[in-house]
């Protein structure tokens, strides 16, 4: 089992001066070796049956000229074999071809031993955070050229100016625990940094090492964020059949944050909406300031704890949501939202007028509000939250398709049309309540239709066994 504590970091001068200036350099070779690897990406990904006037102009022995084809291994590896014997020894040989294709990763790896000799400012900097760097470029960079398994990919990477490489990462901190110094400070060593006092505010759990730690620049100073790692604590996740006294049903709202099938609702905190008036000023009196200058630096960090004070408080306000709601129940139902389509920009209207496309109001203004509403709810960060607090209390979270959810009637299942500005739930059946309400209920019924082993659950999966056991079938899994 894995878990990630974070602590606030209380460095010295000396030590911050340090920190930023390795933050600084691992930026620097970040961006250099990102820019390697679009000169090699542009210059060697042009087809065979390509048009000449779009091949590469640069030769392909100066592309390949300061590449080895093989490298040698310069001691004995860590890992064995049953017998104790080392897998791999010193002096062994490998290719830096794998299928035809160049390894460019391992290459940049290996360069940094000449990146130490050009540049002697890179030995202040720990070997392992280095290669962090190359395998952060190679995690961009593969995740923007190789497809997922929807065959979509990610945007060009960037490179990363100041403000936005904020950390770096020790892949190798094994068995470090904290310990205290002469003046009874608790302290964590970090390579070629020292002892760095830290904010011990809740300690590690009995059994669990220290793995890796990652330094992080925030709007209030220094934090590292370690993991930690027990391998013989299992990583289970509690499976709970739903059933009509240990479930809840919740449904995901921007006027109610939370409105549960029991009646009871949680208003939306709106974080940044309280902001948005302290913040305009702030980005006011930043656009007459110099960009640099000591002034324009002051407001530039009280925007920066602004904005981490509204993330705080909305992760804060959804941990105790989730303790709250798990407090009630043992099987959490809730539908699986999309947020990324849920904030779509409005579809785009036009019609033919004597010969010419006219474009007709599509409402985006409106849209555009309540897309940032619903990024403010942050919704999907919600749902990872109550999946870690379900795992932590030994309880369960139910995802069920949200369509149709807030269309049909909870007590006979009949369709009832309503617009997004409807706020209010009438059905012929005699049902009558609010609309949010109606759908947390639903939302409820269609939990209890779930049976283990049977995938996700859906209206529609819930009315097909709703026919069945009407007729009196058996459904055989």
């Amino acid at each position: 089992m894995q878990l990630t504590y974070k602590y606030r970091l209380k460095p010295t001068k000396a030590q911050l001066i340090t920190i930023a200036t390795h933050l600084e350099l691992c930026r620097r070779q970040y961006n250099y070796r990102m820019g390697e690897r679009f000169r090699w990406w542009e210059s060697t990904r042009t087809p065979i049956n390509a048009c000449p006037l779009i091949v590469s102009i640069v030769p392909i022995e100066e592309i390949y000229q300061n590449i080895p084809l093989t490298r040698v291994q310069t001691r004995d590896g860590r890992k064995k074999d049953e017998s104790g014997n080392f897998l791999t020894r010193k002096g062994d040989v490998f290719s830096n071809i794998e299928g035809g294709y160049v390894q460019w990763q391992t290459i940049q790896v290996a360069d940094l031993k000449n990146t130490k000799k050009l540049f002697p400012d890179y030995k202040l900097l720990d070997f392992q955070v280095l290669q962090d760097v190359v395998n952060r470029v190679e995690t961009s960079f593969s995740n923007f050229t190789t497809p997922d398994k929807n065959g979509n990919r990610r945007s060009k990477p960037k490179f990363k100016g100041f403000h936005y490489y904020k950390s770096f990462t020790y892949p190798q901190l094994n068995n470090i625990d904290p310990i205290e110094d002469e003046q009874n400070r608790i302290c964590i060593k970090l390579a070629k940094i020292g002892q760095e006092p830290m904010v011990f505010h809740r300690p590690i759990p009995t059994g669990f090492k220290v793995k890796t730690g990652t330094v992080i620049r925030e709007g209030d100073g220094w934090y590292i964020s370690l993991t930690l790692e027990d391998q013989t604590v299992p990583v289970t996740v509690a499976e709970i059949q739903p059933t009509e006294e240990n479930s809840l049903g919740i449904d995901l709202g921007i006027t109610n944050y939370v409105y549960m099938s029991n009646g009871e609702r949680i208003e939306n905190p709106r974080v940044l909406r309280k902001s948005a008036q302290k913040l305009a000023r702030l980005q006011a009196k930043i656009s007459q300031k110099f960009k640099g200058s000591k002034s324009w630096q002051i407001i530039k960090g009280k925007i920066s704890k602004l904005h981490q004070f509204v993330a705080r408080a909305r992760l804060d306000f959804q941990f105790k949501t989730a303790h709250y709601l798990f407090g009630k129940c043992e099987v959490l139902v809730v539908e699986d939202l999309s947020v990324k389509n849920l904030t779509r920009r409005a579809k785009v209207k036009t019609e033919v007028e004597d010969g010419n496309l006219v474009y007709l109001p599509n409402g985006q203004a409106a849209k555009s509000g309540l897309n940032k509403s619903m990024l403010d709810a942050a919704h999907g960060q919600f749902a990872t939250v109550l999946k870690y607090v379900a795992w932590k209390l030994g309880k369960s979270v139910l995802f069920v398709d949200p369509k149709g959810t807030s269309q049909h009637c909870w007590n006979c299942q009949g369709k009832v049309p309503k617009d997004l500005s409807d706020r209010w739930h009438y059905c012929q059946c005699g049902e009558s309540l609010d609309r949010d309400e109606n759908s947390a209920k639903l939302i409820k019924k269609i939990g209890l239709s779930y049976e283990s082993g049977g995938g996700s659950t859906s209206l529609k999966k819930a009315f097909e066994k709703k026919e069945k056991e009407a007729c009196g079938l058996t459904v055989i899994r």
